[in-house]
């Protein structure tokens, strides 16, 4: 199961990513554990993230994570601020899962 979380300022315009990102997986057999919550409240989740997608209005927070968690996530990205905006999460989804093959085989 591949695991995603998804980053910005309180976790709940991100939240709408969440269903429809879980659905778009769901089409393509692939199967997800993703979730939303602001970066203060990662917690334990961020040790078992394999792609962490921040949200565009938090996006000066990307070398922060980078340096205290690239080592452990396979996949960190702020996600495109048009394709958010429109809540295109197959788009979101697909960007960073390419990303994820990529670095993982």
């Amino acid at each position: 199961m591949l695991t995603i979380s998804l980053i910005c300022n309180l976790g709940m315009s991100t939240s709408i990513l969440v269903n429809k990102m879980s659905a778009y997986a769901k089409e393509k057999s692939i199967e997800i554990d993703v979730d939303a919550m602001p970066f203060d409240k990662m917690g334990d989740r961020i040790n078992k993230t394999d792609i962490l997608l921040i949200g565009p209005q938090v996006r000066h927070l990307l070398k922060k994570i980078q340096a205290e968690h690239g080592d452990k996530v396979p996949v960190i990205q702020v996600m495109n601020m048009s394709h958010y905006a429109l809540a295109k999460a197959d788009e979101i989804f697909e960007e960073a899962y390419r990303e994820y093959i990529q670095k993982t085989n």
